[in-house]
């Protein structure tokens, strides 16, 4: 799923007049069989075909990128679009279920430094700069009254009285920076839908770690070019002998009982992880071994606790991390009623901001910079009290500082992709769910025609080309669309609906006399294909319930893979028929990630390849391979 706009193509923009298109969507073919097959055959053809389906005609524009300084959030850490590629797992937003998990990087788009005019929404609390037609999912606010409009005889609004309100609430939608309203606001986080349910570690070697990473010190190792492993925690008695108690019980829970003294043993070590108790003034100083000191680094090298360790915490032990971390090294804001915590190295505030992302926190990093009491930069890691942003109100609100404007920008562009179409950005210490990429060539690439706002030329009537937008596959009349450019079809008009056009899909033989757009596609045109209806199946396979000559459910033309788009009886029937061979699946129709995984152990026990996609063969061992 990989936008290419004209400037992919060396194009300026279109000189097609101006339009706006509000009734729909218009599919088409290029005639005779294309036969395309690598991606650089698709590239040469929508060049060659450029005075016809791209001056003549051509598809909406579907921008979605943002500037080099935004950030993504990888399983290790943040990184910038340079530094990523594909397979890295990446936060992701399931938009239907509002809740957040792992899922592998598909694309990374990166497109030319140029100028462009993108659009800034920066203050406080967001930094984003993205281009016009980036996608952003929000929470919409609705209200309903139960009180119907009426029409008088001549079309005018009848008066109805009063409204109450009967209804209000919040819908997921999909917007683009240039049509983000008052009512939309974006996400800054989400609870976690994959975080482990088993313990790895006990709960006293997580509350030692978050002790040791906000409190601790590494001794030097006199004698030795090796770097040490013992290590001590300091707490103030006085101050916070709670906080004191807590320290001695983990230590006690996880190493046993206190030594008195450590022996000797040179450079050398025993093997017995052990600690002892001091008091220096009022200060308890808890010092341990070489051997129980290379526990805790094991899960914190430096003193910065690994993102590895963070991420196998569950749910529980995530927040005793945080819980503990801010008793040893945070504050509290009065200001705005969130915690904070501040550290010198970076890192290891990076490691905190990590700790608290993943386990479903709103969170910002800045640095502060030296103070009359602090001769070094410090950065601030803040938990934030709203998990949403809403930059319309944000904007309008009196003396606000936080704006939203034009600005003119040179650099490169980029986005990346991903299963969920969504993705964790940062941008100047400020953290947000945005949007990424639609699809449509038969590699999942989008390729950009007139664009947005442009008078097609493809329709073959006045009306049609000013009311209606234009997509045209890369087929023939015989040849068969992929999923990817079924799905690219019904993203476009999604994208489009969300733009206040018709969800109306027509094909060209609706609007003059011509064969295009084929039988094939106008199958899909009518049986609701386009529009994500029926079972998703692509391209008008057959019905998976009918049996072919042999009794066998015919495959349905489609590979079922991850993500599911929606549900399918495709999917359905193949996981009935798993569970009817003794596996354990349920049947709901959406091939998710155990479904996968009962592919994968299937296609493994029947010689298979092993991919984890049902396609044509594993369709067929479902009914045809002995059941072991």
């Amino acid at each position: 799923m990989i936008l290419r706009p004209r400037s992919y193509f060396g194009w300026g923009p279109s000189g097609a007049d101006y339009a706006n298109p509000r009734s729909g969507l218009v599919v088409h073919y290029n005639g005779p069989a294309t036969d395309l097959d690598g991606h650089d055959e698709c590239v040469a053809y929508w060049k060659r075909i450029r005075s016809d389906h791209i001056n003549g005609n051509g598809w909406a524009d579907v921008g979605y990128c943002v500037d080099e300084e935004t950030e993504i959030l990888t399983a290790a850490g943040w990184r910038t679009f340079r530094q990523i590629e594909p397979g890295d797992p990446v936060l992701t937003l399931d938009h239907e279920t509002g809740m957040s998990e792992w899922q592998p990087l598909l694309a990374v788009n990166v497109f030319p430094a140029m100028p462009r005019e993108l659009v800034l929404m920066e203050g406080s609390g967001h930094s984003s700069l993205t281009t016009p037609n980036h996608r952003w999912p929000v929470e919409r606010f609705y209200r309903k009254t139960g009180t119907e409009r009426r029409h008088e005889a001549d079309g005018t609004g009848a008066a109805t009285g009063a409204a109450p309100l009967s209804v209000q609430g919040r819908e997921r939608r999909w917007a683009t920076t240039g049509t983000l309203t008052y009512r939309d606001r974006v996400p800054l986080a989400a609870p976690r839908a994959d975080l482990p349910t088993e313990q790895k570690w006990s709960d006293a070697l997580v509350e030692l770690v978050a002790w040791f990473w906000t409190e601790g010190h590494i001794e030097p190792q006199s004698g030795s070019r090796e770097a040490s492993t013992g290590v001590t925690i300091y707490q103030p008695l006085v101050r916070n002998p709670a906080d004191t108690d807590r320290i001695r019980a983990a230590l006690h829970v996880l190493f046993g009982p206190p030594s008195d003294r450590f022996p000797r043993t040179g450079s050398g070590t025993d093997g017995a992880p052990r600690w002892r108790e001091a008091h220096n003034r009022h200060s308890a100083e808890f010092h341990l071994s070489v051997d129980a000191g290379r526990v805790l680094l094991e899960h914190a090298p430096g003193r910065v606790p690994s993102h590895a360790f963070l991420l196998s915490l569950t749910k529980a032990q995530l927040e005793l991390f945080i819980a503990v971390s801010l008793l040893g090294g945070g504050h509290n804001h009065r200001t705005n009623d969130s915690r904070a915590l501040s550290r010198k190295d970076r890192s290891a505030a990076e490691a905190f901001q990590f700790a608290a992302t993943v386990a479903g926190y709103a969170t910002s990093l800045r640095r502060r910079p030296p103070t009359a009491s602090t001769a070094y930069d410090m950065w601030k890691v803040e938990l934030r009290r709203k998990s949403y942003f809403a930059p319309k109100p944000a904007a309008a609100a009196p003396r606000s500082a936080f704006s939203i404007g034009t600005r003119t920008y040179a650099g490169h562009i980029w986005c990346p992709t991903t299963p969920n179409a969504t993705w964790l950005a940062r941008r100047k210490g400020t953290v947000y769910f945005t949007g990424n990429s639609f699809s449509a060539c038969r590699h999942g690439e989008v390729f950009t025609g007139r664009g947005l706002n442009r008078y097609q030329a493809a329709q073959g009537t006045t009306s049609g080309n000013a009311n209606w937008y234009s997509v045209t596959l890369m087929l023939g009349g015989s040849e068969r669309p992929t999923d990817e450019q079924v799905r690219g079809v019904r993203d476009l008009r999604a994208y489009l609906m969300d733009r206040g056009v018709a969800g109306a899909v027509r094909g060209h033989r609706d609007f003059i006399a011509t064969e295009c757009p084929g039988d094939v596609l106008y199958a899909l045109v009518e049986n609701g294909g386009f529009r994500g209806e029926g079972d998703g199946s692509v391209g008008g396979g057959e019905d998976p319930g009918e049996p072919g000559g042999d009794g066998i459910p015919a495959w349905p033309g489609v590979y079922l893979s991850q993500p599911p788009v929606r549900e399918s009886d495709a999917a359905r029937t193949w996981q009935r028929r798993m569970r009817d061979r003794g596996w354990t699946i349920v049947a709901d129709g959406r091939y998710g990630p155990d479904s996968e995984r009962v592919c994968r152990a299937f296609q493994a026990e029947k010689g298979l390849a092993v991919d984890g996609v049902v396609g044509p063969e594993t369709w067929r061992a479902a009914w045809t391979a002995p059941v072991t």
